[in-house]
C-alpha cells in the first residue's frame, strides 16, 4: 500500500504465530511478544496494522498470483505451455499440485493479525469513526480469507461429496501473541465458517457506512463488504442474500459498468474503472518476472509489438474457452487475446488482461471483486429462484456491454448462457475453478484429454503436512 508500516515487523511475528506450523516458523521470545502486544495502543498504529493486512494479500501465494491463475489452471481455462514449467502440474490435476502450504499459512498469519487489531480497536483513544473504520475493514478482511480458505480446503455448501467431507477449515478468532496461547482447533463444520463469514460482512456494513467511497476501491467500503456478501452467499445457495447483498452494493456508486467501447480501455488503466475493490501495487512491490500475472499469461512486453519478449506465457486460454468468446462472432472481450511472441517457444494466443498498467513490467494492480461479477452473481440467482425476466435483464446487460444480441432464454438453458458469459466475462480472473466446484461439476479438458471427476479427492487441496503433523485434531482431506 501506500503508505509502508513502523509496525510490520512486530505484527508479523506474531501473525505468523499460529496453532500448528509455530514451532517451525519461528521461536518467540518475551520481549518480541511485548512489541506485538504494545505496538497497536494508537489509531496510527491500528491504521498501519490494517495496511499490512492489505499488503499480506498482495503475495504470490495470495492474489499476486495464485489466487488469480490456480484457479485457471486447475479448471478448463487455461493451458499450461511449459515454457517455464510453472503451472503444468496444476494442469494436468497432478495430486498435490494445488494451492500451496504458504496460502494457509499466509492467510491464517493474516487472520491473527486481523484477530489482534480486533482485540486492540476497543481501547485504542480515537474517534468513533475512525474506530468503525478499522474494525469494519478488519471484519471485512477477515471474511474474504475465511471464504479464500474455504473454497480451497473444503467442500462448499451444497456441493459436497459425503464420504470426503471432513469439515471446513479452523476457525480461530482470538489473537495469538506467544507460543504458549496456541490452541489445536479441529476443523469447523462448513455452515460455522460460513455463519463467521456472514456475521463478520453484517458487523463490516455497519460500520463502513460512514466510510466516504474516496477511499475505494484500493480499502475496504460498505459496497465492498456488500459486494463480498453477494459472492459468499452464491457459494451458499442462499439467493434472496445474493439479490439483496447485490442491489446494495450496485447502488452505492462504487465501481462503473464500462459501455462497451470502454471495456477493453478499462483494462490498461492502473486502477480498473469497475473494482469494487481492487489491491494497489506500487514499484517497490514489483512481483518480478518469474510469477507475476502479466509473465505468467503472456511473453508480450508491449501490446501488438511480437519482436520483443517479456514473460513467460505460462498459461494461455484453451481452444474451448476462445472457441467461446468466438462463437457469435465480435465479442469485445476477444480483444485482450493476441498472439505472443516466439521468444520462450511458440507463439500462443495469451491473456493481456495484465499488462504493467502501473508504469513497469510485472506491475498490476489486481481487481478482486468487479461490478461485473455482481452483476452475474445476481443474474444466476434471479435464474435459480425462477426469476427469469430478472435473470435475462441482468444476462443481457453483460451480453450486450460484449457486443452480444440480447437472447431470450428460459430454464436450464438460461442458467447455462449465463454461466457461459461468467466464465468469458471472469476469465484469468480467478473464478473458473471455484464456480465449478461450487456447483459440483466435473472438469472436463481436452488437450491432453481428461476429467477430473467432482467426487476426486483432488477437487479439494491438501492441508499443509505439517500443520496436520503438529495438531491431532485437524484432519487432513482424503487422498493425501
Amino acid at each position: 500500500m501506500n503508505n509502508k508500516i513502523f509496525l510490520i515487523k512486530a505484527l508479523a511475528l506474531a501473525a505468523v504465530v499460529f496453532f500448528a506450523s509455530c514451532n517451525n516458523l519461528l521461536d518467540v521470545n518475551p520481549r518480541q511478544s511485548i512489541d506485538s502486544a504494545t505496538a497497536l495502543t494508537t489509531q496510527e498504529a491500528l491504521e498501519a496494522a490494517i495496511s499490512a493486512v492489505y499488503d499480506r494479500l498482495q503475495g504470490l501465494r495470495m492474489y499476486g498470483r495464485d489466487f488469480v491463475a490456480l484457479p485457471e489452471a486447475l479448471s478448463d481455462n487455461g493451458r499450461a505451455t511449459q515454457k517455464s514449467g510453472r503451472l503444468f502440474p496444476e494442469y494436468l490435476n497432478q495430486p498435490n499440485a494445488h494451492f500451496t502450504a504458504a496460502t494457509w499459512q499466509l492467510s491464517y498469519a493474516a487472520i491473527n493479525q486481523i484477530n489482534l487489531i480486533l482485540d486492540a480497536a476497543p481501547r485504542v483513544s480515537m474517534p468513533d469513526a475512525a474506530r468503525n473504520n478499522i474494525e469494519g475493514q478488519a471484519l471485512f478482511l477477515r471474511a474474504l480469507l475465511y471464504h479464500n480458505l474455504a473454497r480451497v480446503y473444503a467442500y462448499d455448501p451444497g456441493a459436497v461429496i459425503a464420504q470426503n467431507n471432513r469439515g471446513c477449515v479452523p476457525l480461530v478468532l482470538t489473537p495469538i501473541l506467544s507460543a504458549d496461547q496456541i490452541e489445536k482447533p479441529a476443523r469447523a463444520s462448513i455452515d460455522a465458517v460460513y455463519d463467521q463469514i456472514y456475521k463478520d460482512l453484517n458487523d463490516a456494513i455497519v460500520k463502513l457506512a460512514g466510510v466516504p467511497n474516496s477511499r475505494a476501491p484500493f480499502y475496504a467500503t460498505r459496497a465492498a463488504a456488500e459486494a463480498l456478501y453477494s459472492r459468499v452467499a452464491l457459494y451458499r445457495r442462499d439467493y434472496a442474500n445474493v439479490i439483496r447483498f447485490a442491489n446494495d452494493a450496485l447502488s452505492r456508486g462504487v465501481g462503473t459498468f464500462l459501455n462497451t467501447a470502454q471495456y477493453v480501455p478499462g483494462w490498461r488503466t492502473p486502477v480498473h474503472p469497475e473494482s469494487i475493490f481492487e489491491l494497489q501495487y506500487v514499484a517497490a512491490e514489483n512481483l518480478g518476472v518469474n510469477e507475476a500475472l502479466q509473465t505468467t499469461y503472456t511473453t508480450l512486453l508491449e501490446l501488438g509489438n511480437r519482436a520483443r519478449t517479456g514473460g513467460f506465457g505460462d498459461l494461455v486460454p484453451t481452444a474451448e474457452l476462445l472457441r467461446l468468446m468466438e462463437a457469435e462472432g465480435n465479442d469485445v472481450r476477444r480483444q485482450l487475446y493476441e498472439l505472443g511472441t516466439t521468444g520462450r517457444g511458440p507463439a500462443e494466443i495469451e491473456c493481456t488482461k495484465f499488462f504493467g498498467k502501473n508504469g513497469q513490467p510485472n506491475l498490476d494492480n489486481i481487481p478482486v471483486i468487479r461490478v461485473s461479477e455482481v452483476i452475474l452473481n445476481r443474474a444466476e440467482a434471479h435464474a435459480m429462484r425462477g426469476e427469469q425476466a430478472q435473470a435475462l435483464a441482468d444476462l443481457n446487460r453483460i451480453r450486450t456491454r460484449a457486443g452480444l444480441p440480447p437472447v431470450n432464454l428460459s430454464g436450464p438453458e438460461l442458467l447455462e448462457e449465463i454461466l457461459k458469459q461468467r466464465r468469458i466475462e471472469l476469465a484469468f480472473e480467478g473464478d473458473r475453478w471455484f464456480t465449478l466446484k461450487r456447483l459440483g461439476r466435473d472438469i472436463v479438458k481436452a488437450a491432453p484429454a481428461q476429467t477430473l471427476p467432482f467426487t476426486d479427492f483432488r477437487i479439494l487441496a491438501p492441508i499443509p503436512v505439517r500443520e496436520v503433523q503438529a495438531n491431532p485434531n485437524l484432519q487432513q482431506n482424503p487422498g493425501y
